[in-house]
């Protein structure tokens, strides 16, 4: 009996122990590995605001000065030295230098070219002087010739005249005076001869320093040709070293390559009347906004922005539209442009002046208040839901949501103004709680009206159907 006993007891004891040891370990195991797990969903909410509501959109612009000098080269050449871009400048200093080794080139045989034009109008000169010297020499000769022949003529007619009243006196016979007046003939023709060449030699002494002359003339225009074109190479040489003509904030211009538009850069090769760099005024500086056709029609001139550099994030500037164009372009495709996509480019004015901090070539963040209100309550956009052409929010009461209906009005890129049904501080859901969020951001079509709606595994929600 005592035996049984015993054997009765242990085995009670085994299961107690079974008992306790499957309540400690078996059933939390059980409900960790056989249970099925209960997933709650997230819903993110906000609170709805109050306070001053802007109505604004956003574009990119660049930063530019209202006036600004141009920086050309005169010559082409390549560029060997270089002013930093950004580098502030007073007038004079030197912003770069042109490779000069053709043009040296050009002035040493120029040079020399000169030097023997120089040399041939010096030559042409000595023989001008020696012609006129030899023809005042050849010219005294043909007039002593003459005057000789004009003397040798008076001798024979003075003969003549005495031997015709000797013939008259019978002292000498006919054939004398014959004889004396062909002297005569002879000495008149001489005369006439002489006086003909004299006039020759004068006009061919005339004719030959003239041709020479004109030698001169010609030598000395190519000398002057020469000494020209020697200048305008040295007057390029000067302009191999480019200065600055006024101070400024120098911004290096930009250039077609083979690696694409990119700032020049030491070792380019620049062309004539090309821009080098600009000298902006950083006393007055504009953005320059493409705006597109959609946003085009809310822009007005004075209209106010807010500009926010990328370079200064932490700091606003303030502007206002200045200039709108009139017609809308089409950047083109190497510029960054969309095709089709048609801009209107935007002026505008910058208030402040900050020449350390404000700088042309800078990314401006641009947001154009198309309006303000001073005073309203308002929630983010996607707490918004839309069905059967009536507005909602989801306001969170305890651990449910109620559909609230509620009346709109203007709105910007993130925020909408409740103008009915929604107070400031009540929390809102950003995403319809009554929806699979796999269905929203499959962008899945409104729900069937509620009658129709008969939800399989999400519970109607307590309040859903007031509105």
């Amino acid at each position: 009996m005592k035996q049984q006993i015993k054997i009765w007891g242990s085995r009670v004891f085994a299961v107690v122990l079974l008992v306790l040891a499957a309540q400690y370990w078996g059933l939390p195991m059980y409900k960790q590995y056989f249970t099925p797990k209960k997933t709650e969903v997230y819903i993110p909410t906000t609170k709805a605001q109050e306070g001053a509501f802007v109505v604004s959109f956003q574009q990119i612009g660049t930063l530019e000065a209202e006036r600004s000098v141009a920086v050309t080269a005169e010559i082409n050449g390549k560029i060997i030295s270089l002013i930093p871009d950004g580098k502030v400048v007073s007038a004079e200093d030197q912003l770069a230098v042109l490779d000069t080794t053709e043009l040296d080139r050009q002035v040493r045989d120029q040079t020399l070219e000169y030097e023997n034009r120089l040399t041939d109008v010096g030559r042409v000169k000595a023989e001008l002087d020696l012609l006129k010297e030899s023809n005042k020499t050849d010219l005294a000769q043909q007039e002593a010739q003459l005057k000789f022949d004009e003397n040798e003529l008076q001798i024979a007619g003075e003969d003549l005249a005495k031997k015709e009243r000797l013939l008259e006196e019978k002292l000498v016979t006919g054939a004398q005076v014959d004889q004396a007046k062909g002297v005569v003939r002879s000495k008149d023709l001489a005369v006439a001869k002489g006086g003909a060449q004299l006039e020759l030699k004068k006009k061919e002494i005339e004719s030959k320093e003239k041709q020479k002359e004109a030698e001169i003339r010609n030598v000395q225009f190519r000398a002057d040709m020469a000494k020209s074109t020697l200048e305008q190479t040295k007057s390029r040489m000067s302009s191999a070293v480019i200065k600055a003509p006024a101070a400024g904030l120098v911004v290096i211009s930009k250039d077609w390559t083979p690696d694409g538009r990119r700032k020049l850069q030491e070792g380019d090769s620049v062309r004539p009347q090309q821009t080098i760099c600009t000298l902006p005024d950083l006393s007055t500086m504009l953005v320059k906004v493409q705006v597109g056709e959609a946003d085009a029609p809310k822009m007005r001139l004075d209209m106010p922005v807010l500009i926010r550099l990328e370079a200064v994030p932490e700091k606003t500037f303030h502007g206002s539209v200045k200039d709108i164009s009139s017609l809308a372009t089409e950047a083109s495709p190497w510029e960054g442009g969309t095709p089709g996509k048609k801009n209107f480019e935007v002026t505008i004015n910058v208030k402040e002046k900050d020449p350390k901090i404000i700088k042309p070539g800078m990314t401006a963040n641009i947001e154009f208040i198309c309006d303000r209100i001073e005073r309203a309550v308002y929630a983010p956009l996607e707490s918004i839901v839309e069905r059967n052409g009536k507005t909602y929010v989801f306001v969170k009461d305890g651990g449910r949501y109620n559909r609230t209906q509620v009346n709109t009005g203007k709105q910007n890129d993130n925020f909408i103004c409740i103008n009915k049904g929604l107070q400031k501080g009540q929390v809102i859901a950003l995403r319809d709680p009554t929806r699979e969020l796999e269905a929203q951001e499959a962008g899945a079509s409104a729900p069937a009206p509620e009658k129709e709606k008969k939800p399989k595994q999400t519970p109607p929600i307590p309040g859903a159907n007031k509105e």
